[in-house]
């Protein structure tokens, strides 16, 4: 059989492209309404470039896009729908009851997601989010999102990853939704390879020193030894790819007021700002501390890091490096995402943070993409039947 072939949908930069690649799989387009991350993706699938759209899925029908890919056969239909929607559901007027919910349109661009997979009809359709969306509005959403793949088709089976457990060293919960056509096997999720949990320091540990502000591009080829002496090479060598880095990128530190720098010192490795007052040090920084109690948090090197958010574009306070006074820099956060270091991020350092935590671990998506190889190998796809929808451009 050839290689199954797969449209990403919101794609973001290409994190779930590049595991199920790794997977196997081959990434046939991709679509996202984001220039940056457009911009990023195709630099980093050469091969997928010309097939990478920057187009708002509200508006880019499955027909435009069949009417640039022209005759290719889709057999899986990937992607994760932006979350924000489902991280706080209010009510009209703003209030905690009444009887509707305000209309977010981000709540629902999985029916986008949906059309797709009515038009193309793949055998197989897997979606990405938080965990947030099973519980959305009283599980309102996700009871939707079962209903509307039924009535094309498809019955769903779900599941809650945590990366810790496969390798990725970050506290991050996503749930996992996989939809295969009526009557087909039950999609079973315990066939995914676990493995031990990797540390921060596994991950970060060999990069060069930097101070706030500083950026540095070559290795130290000391530390990589020492780091592979200490670790193994397994997430050095085999996840993070070094060997085929041509050079170190985006391993550059943001800027910290003279302020957030006294704090970052005082606060001791593993503690949240809460935690230092608790104990009894002084600091300095202005917010709620009521409110903002893991505001600063300095990660811990043995230990597993926070979970990489978009937000660390904002400002860096949570994610305080664990020896060094300063945040994380995009190339940090990049591998604890499980990036390689050849993937390029050439956009301003603001879009790279955002870019790589909205990002679905590539590890996470290659063990993904593997389940899914498997059990498609194991049913019949129909992958030699003439597909209705295919053309000729």
């Amino acid at each position: 059989m050839n290689k199954l072939n797969v449209i990403d949908l919101f794609s973001g930069c290409g994190g779930l492209s590049l595991g199920l690649k790794n997977s196997g799989l081959n990434v046939v387009a991709a679509v996202d309404s984001d220039e940056h991350a457009i911009k990023v993706y195709r630099e980093n699938f050469p091969e997928t470039a010309a097939r990478a759209f920057c187009e708002d899925l509200t508006k880019f029908s499955p027909r435009d896009l069949l009417s640039r890919i022209g005759e290719i056969e889709v057999d899986i239909i990937a992607g994760g729908p932006p979350c924000q929607g489902f991280s706080t559901m209010r009510q009209l007027g703003g209030s905690n009851h009444g009887g509707r919910l305000i209309e977010d349109s981000r709540r629902y661009l999985y029916r986008q997601f949906l059309e797709y997979v009515k038009f193309f009809k793949p055998a197989l359709f897997v979606m990405e989010n938080v965990r947030g969306i099973k519980t959305a509005a009283n599980g309102e959403v996700f009871e939707r999102i079962i209903n509307e793949s039924g009535d094309i088709g498809y019955d769903i089976w779900e599941t809650v990853l945590n990366a810790r457990e496969f390798g990725i060293p970050q506290k991050r919960i996503r749930q996992i939704i996989v939809g295969v056509k009526k009557e087909s096997p039950k999609f079973d999720f315990e066939v995914l390879q676990k493995t031990k949990e990797t540390t921060l320091w596994e991950a970060i540990g060999d990069l060069p020193p930097l101070k706030a502000g500083q950026a540095k591009n070559s290795y130290d080829r000391r530390k990589i030894e020492k780091q592979i002496k200490r670790y193994g090479g397994n997430y050095i060598e085999d996840v993070l790819e070094l060997s085929r880095a041509e050079s170190l990128t985006a391993h550059h530190a943001r800027p910290h007021s003279e302020r957030d720098l006294r704090d970052f010192a005082r606060i001791k490795e593993g503690e949240t700002g809460q935690q230092a007052l608790q104990r009894g040090e002084e600091l300095e920084h202005p917010y709620n501390r009521d409110i903002f109690k893991d505001r600063y948090t300095k990660q811990h090197r043995n230990r597993l890091c926070s979970t990489i958010t978009a937000h660390l574009s904002k400002d860096g306070l949570m994610f305080i490096h664990p020896t060094q006074n300063r945040s994380l820099t995009p190339r940090e956060a990049a591998r604890i995402q499980s990036f390689p270091d050849w993937f390029r991020f050439s956009v301003p350092r603001t879009h790279q943070y955002r870019l790589i935590g909205n990002a679905v671990p590539p590890l996470l998506g290659e063990i993904i993409g593997n389940s899914i190889s498997e059990y498609l190998e194991s049913v019949d796809t129909g992958r030699q039947v003439t597909i209705p929808y295919k053309i000729a451009i």
